[in-house]
């Protein structure tokens, strides 16, 4: 499955003020329902973004370098 980048990046800015809010907020911290999303939801998929973002560049050089011509 390929993902663009546009949209990496929007999936990416969206769920950031929820891990935000989490950080910041202790009340939401309190909030066990809260706590269970953010951590097996919102997380991974900022973390996830943030990553394939981040590593794209490196494996598309790579695989440009492994093309045999």
């Amino acid at each position: 499955m390929k993902l663009s980048h546009r949209l990496l990046r929007n999936l990416h800015l969206a769920t950031t003020p929820v891990l935000g809010a989490f950080v910041y907020a202790s009340p939401l911290r309190e909030n066990a329902t809260f706590v269970a999303i953010v951590q097996w939801g919102v997380f991974p998929v900022v973390a996830g973004a943030g990553l394939l973002m981040w590593i794209r560049p490196w494996l598309a050089r790579r695989a440009a370098d492994n093309k045999i011509p």
